[in-house]
């Protein structure tokens, strides 16, 4: 017994198999490391004659690539003078990108890339494998703005408004002219053949919408496929149709608390209290940042404003029913954080006024918008509003616009309309004759919500999913009728 397995020494495995472990480690590895590169954030390079491109950050954590593109001041004169575009680039987030979308912004006067932190969120999964791109518009961000002084003017002044304009313009350079949307989309297609993109995909909300369709007009063969989200095509009169299309959302909102048998019970007058706040005299408000003075047309504007989130849209029973009873707080708050009394920074730049004053869409007629909005809570504003553009519009030079620019464009490349189903601004209604421009479109209404939909996690799926396949044929929206809505706010 003390013998046993005294021959049965443990043997070490043969030089084959130590081989054959070896071979398989290594395989192991190198698999490893090829599924990490394909994975990981990479250093993104531009093509070789593009702009000196230098690393960004926004937010602390959006990492991004920054550079000033000189394009002609005038493209019809590519000798000519210069100016500066900035722009940003978030990479593709896997080591090869498939191309590139372009990010345009609201507005007009909007600079694209103070978006890039919401941007880098909103399209996380477009950005895994095409690289987002984004254009301070010219005469906006850091792409040659032309502000006016920043002295206190009353917004609703028309008077003080066309003086301070009138004094604006008149030191400032005739290349304002140029600061249109035709000669933006001009820009986009610079920018785009600078870094060495073919057929690029975009994303237009709102004014970047119209921005969108002008770059479909001028460059077509540059395009891959387009995401229009709460637009309008080119031949509607939007700020006309104002406060109809304010009367149908908020008609919409008090319906959905109707259905809500807690909002319902809480506020079953809401829009008979808000005819009552129309008819009130002005009225002082102490916020912590100071008095405000809430008049008549600034209760319309705030629900107007209000109206185009459902989150908001959510507050505006309980807000008017406060106000009907003599808390005009809520109300107040919301007039001050999201539109005050003075021109903001936006209605500074000239930019803003040059598209506003020249370009079709942005007609203002008092009697139209009186026509169109009889009824409404808004129209007594709206009309206002178009008296006030009408008179200072008189004194902002005449930018440049083509003269097809009122007509829809139209396009092969498939095309994907968003639309809220409460939109105040540019509901299904702004689409009218879409088939026609768009013959491979695709309209996905989303119930309930208002401006811009891509702020919802299964629109951001639903417009990945579009632009990796290059195609609304077979796209499956049924989520789009789902998105859950706010509760009411109640007291």
């Amino acid at each position: 017994m003390e013998q046993w397995g005294a021959g049965r020494r443990i043997r070490g495995p043969s030089w084959a198999r130590r081989i054959w472990v070896a071979a398989a480690l290594v395989l192991v590895v190198a698999l490893g490391v090829t599924i990490w590169l394909a994975l990981r954030p990479h250093a993104w390079r531009p093509q070789s004659g593009a702009p000196h491109f230098v690393s960004c950050t926004y937010g602390g954590y959006v990492s991004g690539w920054c550079a000033n593109l000189a394009v002609p001041e005038d493209p019809a004169k590519p000798r000519g003078p210069t100016i500066e575009l900035h722009l940003a680039v978030l990479p593709a987030t896997t080591r090869h990108s498939a191309g590139a979308l372009f990010y345009l912004e609201g507005g007009p006067g909007v600079a694209a890339t103070r978006s890039a932190v919401e941007v880098n969120e909103l399209f996380a999964e477009v950005g895994r494998y095409r690289d987002i791109v984004m254009v301070d518009e010219r005469g906006t961000g850091g792409s040659a703005p032309l502000a006016c002084a920043g002295e206190r003017v009353a917004a609703d002044d028309a008077t003080a408004v066309t003086a301070y304009l009138r004094r604006c313009f008149a030191r400032l350079p005739a290349g304002v002219r140029l600061d249109t949307t035709s000669v933006a989309a001009d820009d986009l297609d610079a920018v785009r053949r600078a870094l060495g993109y073919g057929k690029i995909d975009l994303y237009g909300v709102s004014y970047g919408a119209t921005l969108a369709q002008e770059f479909i007009r001028r460059h077509p063969a540059a395009v891959r496929s387009v995401v229009l989200d709460g637009g309008a095509l080119p031949d509607v009169k939007v700020y006309d149709l104002s406060a109809r299309n304010a009367e149908l959302a908020l008609d919409a909102v008090l319906a959905r608390c109707g259905r809500s048998p807690a909002c319902h019970r809480e506020y079953p007058e809401t829009r008979r209290q808000l005819d009552e706040l129309l008819g009130r005299p002005p009225r002082r408000v102490s916020l912590e940042s100071g008095p405000v003075v809430v008049r008549p047309d600034d209760v319309a504007w705030t629900v107007a404003a209000l109206s185009e989130t459902a989150d908001a849209a959510a507050t505006i029973p309980y807000a008017v029913d406060a106000a009907a009873h003599g808390d005009y707080t809520p109300l107040a708050r919301a007039f001050h954080d999201d539109l005050g009394a003075d021109l903001d920074a936006r209605a500074r730049l000239a930019s803003f006024w040059v598209i506003l004053c020249s370009e079709p869409w942005a007609a203002f007629d008092p009697a139209a918008t009186a026509r169109d909005g009889a009824g409404s809570y808004l129209v007594h504003a709206a009309v206002a509003r178009a008296r006030l553009f009408r008179r200072a519009c008189g004194v902002v030079p005449t930018g440049r616009v083509p003269a097809d620019a009122g007509r829809p464009a139209t396009t092969r490349a498939p095309v994907l309309l968003l639309v809220g189903g409460n939109d105040p601004l540019d509901p299904i209604g702004s689409l009218r004759g879409w088939r026609r421009a768009f013959p491979d479109g695709r309209v996905v209404v989303v119930p309930g919500t208002g401006h811009g939909a891509i702020r919802y996690a299964c629109i951001q799926t639903l417009v990945a999913r579009f632009v990796a396949a290059g195609s609304a044929r077979g796209l499956d929206a049924s989520c789009a009728r789902h998105v859950p809505l706010p509760s009411f706010e109640t007291g």
